[in-house]
């Protein structure tokens, strides 16, 4: 399709939102406009981090760019919703021509759960979910979060992920660094320790921040790597004081000797780590009891978190699995399904699940705005949540009015759906267009 077309197309779609009826009641039986979706677009939309990604446990250095696929659901009627894109041209295309309502069963306002005769449509979607409810969430005139449940706070807390293995950028990587603008650091953990005193003066207010640790893959050996993530973690320790709550991500870089996971969060600095997330795969069931039982044998709190490799979390086998100490608990404490991967109800239905067993959800979201706005609605109503992952990336195609992010926490302003506007301006040509 020419661009032009598209863009007047799109613009017909986006005024439509602002002139569209108010939809007041959402269950199938209630009296409201039909919906009929006739159209689905992917486009992608480019950004830029303020900092780059340095390297983890197992990638290189990835630079400042960023690519988000953009996924847009548009209806006949003008109403649209948006998410990072998911799904197969040949699963989104059975979406054309169904009206987006009777995708799912209502329990009055709320969506109980998707529709019997479009479940496997639903299953195998995944994330594409998010699109549906903010579209859904647009044509009622209410944020996505009343449609998932009751809310059970007001705001959601945020930690920062954009604290990676600075120590190990090469010189060229550190040219225009924007938290160094002095002469090459002597010791490497110090390149950590300042990124993380600049993290904590921007303006969405943080105080909570998350380390790469799990070097063995890019130094000598894995002593030297494990002496460099103390290190660092003491470092940032130093640096941001003791308020600043720290985690620590392995990327499962202690995989070749789960041993060493205990002895790091034991020979660090206090306070130690918040959580431990992936050491070491999360099927080392009896490393993970045998880590366990040393953290609470030493007194510490530290929980241990897993799950973004699998679709919705943590796997079953895994999850089952409960720690007999003191007292009994789950063996792993936090669910880290990815956000844009699960999608709303998948995830929402772990943390239910989670709950009875006593554990709590913080979604992954690597480099993606769309994930962190997302994620925001099913914080709020979702009683055993930590907190939301977000990092320094910017879209610039990407508006979020609906969002207010300060003092490291987010909340809603009241506008419908995820609370977000695309900047056509901004967007790549569609690499997918299907229409009824």
């Amino acid at each position: 399709m020419h661009r032009r077309v598209f863009l007047a197309r799109s613009c017909a779609a986006t005024a439509g939102l602002l002139t569209q009826p108010l939809l007041t009641q959402a269950g199938p039986r209630a009296k409201r406009a039909e919906l009929r979706i006739t159209r689905i677009v992917v486009q992608e939309a480019r950004g830029r981090r303020l900092t780059p990604v340095a390297p983890n446990a197992y990638a290189a250095y990835r630079g400042y760019d960023v690519r988000e696929p953009v996924l847009r659901i548009q209806t006949a009627q003008g109403v649209e919703g948006f998410c990072h894109g998911r799904g197969t041209p040949e699963q989104l295309k059975r979406l054309l021509g169904l009206d987006p309502f009777t995708l799912f069963e209502w329990d009055g306002k709320r969506v109980r759960g998707p529709a019997g005769q479009h479940q496997a449509l639903l299953t195998d979607l995944t994330g594409a979910d998010i699109a549906l409810f903010d579209l859904l969430g647009r044509a009622l005139k209410r944020p996505v979060a009343d449609l998932l449940g009751r809310r059970v706070r007001r705001q959601v807390s945020i930690y920062d992920s954009s604290l990676y293995m600075e120590d190990l950028l090469k010189p060229a990587e550190r040219e225009g660094l924007v938290y160094w603008n002095g002469p090459p650091a002597t010791n490497p953990v110090e390149w950590v320790a300042r990124k993380a005193e600049w993290v904590l003066r921007q303006p969405w207010g943080v105080r909570t921040l998350k380390i790469k640790s799990g070097r063995a893959k890019w130094m000598n050996s894995f002593d030297e790597a494990f002496a460099r993530d103390i290190a660092v973690f003491n470092a940032v320790r130093a640096a941001v004081g003791k308020s600043v709550t720290l985690l620590v991500d392995g990327n499962d870089g202690y995989k070749p000797r789960p041993s060493a996971a205990a002895d790091f969060a034991l020979a660090v600095n206090a306070p130690g780590p918040y959580a431990l997330e992936e050491m070491f795969p999360d099927v080392f069931i009896a490393e993970t009891h045998a880590l366990k039982h040393r953290l609470r044998e030493a007194k510490l709190k530290t929980k241990l978190a897993d799950g973004e490799d699998n679709l919705g979390g943590i796997r079953t086998s895994s999850r089952v699995e409960q720690f007999r100490g003191a007292k009994v608990e789950p063996l792993f404490d936090i669910d880290q399904g990815d956000m844009n991967q699960a999608g709303y109800l998948r995830l929402r239905e772990s943390a239910r699940d989670g709950a009875a067993r006593g554990m709590t959800m913080a979604p992954h979201n690597f480099g993606s705005k769309l994930g962190f706005y997302a994620m925001i609605h099913l914080g709020l109503v979702t009683p055993n949540w930590e907190f939301c992952e977000s990092d320094d990336t910017q879209i610039p195609a990407l508006q979020a009015p609906g969002i207010d992010v300060r003092h490291g926490t987010a909340t809603l302003t009241g506008q419908p759906g995820v609370g977000w506007r695309l900047r056509e301006e901004f967007l790549e040509k569609p690499s997918l267009v299907l229409e009824a």
